[in-house]
């Protein structure tokens, strides 16, 4: 094996920036995390250092419950596979993705980042 062969594709490069969201909101958790330990020294830490670590968090677990990639429609094709065969315009730069096997296209819109082209979910609704 050649190091040539230990590049990423760019699959595997569409993948990493799918969950780049997540993996931000978890190094911004580390961040606070980091700095209660670091303030213990310092006499403990202060309401604003108990406040990033409580908005961090809060993040994190917004984003993770965010499905980088949304399960896909046709039967037998495997999300990890599914190659970025262009972007679809918008500012957030939703991917449009193509399965090598079937051949099946579908968009894959930024969530974590606010897309408004996202599928959302009906709120409950109210008794007439």
């Amino acid at each position: 094996m050649y190091l040539e062969d230990l590049d990423p594709t760019d699959v595997d490069l569409a993948a990493i920036e799918a969950e780049w969201p997540l993996i931000a909101a978890e190094l911004d958790a580390l961040d606070a995390e980091i700095a209660l330990l670091a303030a213990a020294d310092s006499g403990g830490p202060t309401d604003l250092d108990w406040r990033r670590h409580r908005r961090a968090e809060a993040r994190l677990t917004r984003v993770a419950a965010v499905v980088a990639r949304p399960s896909w429609s046709a039967d037998g094709c495997v999300p990890h596979r599914l190659a970025v065969v262009g972007w679809t315009g918008c500012v957030y730069r939703c991917e449009i993705v193509r399965c090598p096997e079937c051949g099946g296209e579908q968009v894959i819109h930024r969530t974590a980042d606010g897309c408004p082209g996202a599928p959302r979910t009906a709120g409950p609704r109210r008794a007439a």
